[in-house]
């Protein structure tokens, strides 16, 4: 018998509804603008995961642009919110279910990943975990009839060797046919979340805080992100998840773009407490295009 996740989040995070879901994912879908995308082949989704009446939108923005490039797999790197573990956590189920169906794993490529050294098989720090699942009714209605299987990864703070490790495995195990998804949110500014290291003019001092670790993604700079991290003490709860993507090397010739940035409090003024989002694409750049 199949070992299937169940959904978490269903009725509060996002609709339980399959058709008011699919409806909502729709919409967002609708918002990418094909303008805006890079050229070439997606390597790496930068994508948020808050509940989708604050990240939907955003989320869209990317995902909106991938319909045409359906991958052989999608490796989904996240943060572990709620489950300390100390190396990467590759799920161990058969499936993840959403209202809108299961979406199936790919469980050789999980089981060869979670045998490198860096990464561990075990379920339980996914249980609870949202990080993953929000990403998944995306992927449900950009292919419905035939989702990709996925590898997912909750990836902690890792200490310099662990993640030295974590990428290489990772770096041998992508091909041509993966595409690389970081869930991440950006800075979590407020009393609540213990981060309040500016009060003035609060909107433009975290656009300028979330710019500097945009502008690392943009560059491909996993170190430089590290070290943006570390310098800043920035809020960024996948900035591990992003620096092993990108550890992982892009081509000469890659592009990669924002697609959206955008703040929880933009939707009330209240900027006591906001969550930065932004989506970014990075891509192969011209030439580098799959031909099946």
């Amino acid at each position: 018998m199949a070992t299937v996740r169940p959904s978490a989040l269903a009725g509060t995070w996002y609709p339980a509804d399959p058709a008011d879901l699919a409806a909502r994912i729709d919409e967002f879908l609708a918002l990418a603008d094909p303008a805006a995308r890079p050229a070439g082949r997606p390597l790496v989704a930068v994508a948020p995961h808050a509940g989708y009446a604050y990240s939907g939108p955003c989320a869209g923005k990317v995902y909106g642009l991938l319909r045409d490039d359906r991958p052989g797999r999608v490796v989904i790197l996240a943060p572990n919110h709620r489950y300390p573990i100390v190396r990467c956590a590759v799920a161990t189920v058969e499936a993840f279910a959403t209202p809108l169906g299961a979406v199936p794993l790919d469980t050789a490529f999980c089981a060869d990943l979670a045998a490198r050294p860096g990464f561990t098989a075990t379920e339980a720090p996914h249980a609870p975990e949202h990080a993953v699942e929000i990403q998944l009714p995306f992927l449900q209605r950009l292919w419905p009839d035939d989702p990709p299987p996925i590898a997912p990864v909750l990836v902690p703070h890792l200490d310099r060797e662990v993640r030295a490790e974590a990428t290489a495995a990772l770096a041998a195990l992508r091909d041509d046919d993966t595409l690389i998804v970081v869930s991440t949110d950006f800075t979590h500014y407020g009393a609540d979340y213990g981060y309040v290291p500016f009060t003035h003019d609060v909107p433009a001092a975290l656009e300028r805080l979330d710019s500097g670790a945009i502008l690392k993604i943009l560059a491909g700079d996993a170190q430089g992100l590290l070290e943006y991290g570390r310098s800043t003490g920035i809020t960024m709860c996948g900035l591990e998840a992003c620096a092993l993507a990108l550890g992982c090397g892009l081509p000469q010739g890659y592009e990669a773009a924002l697609l959206d940035y955008r703040r929880s409090a933009d939707l009330n003024g209240d900027f006591s407490m906001s969550v930065s989002y932004a989506t970014i694409l990075i891509t192969t750049g011209p030439g580098g295009e799959r031909h099946d």
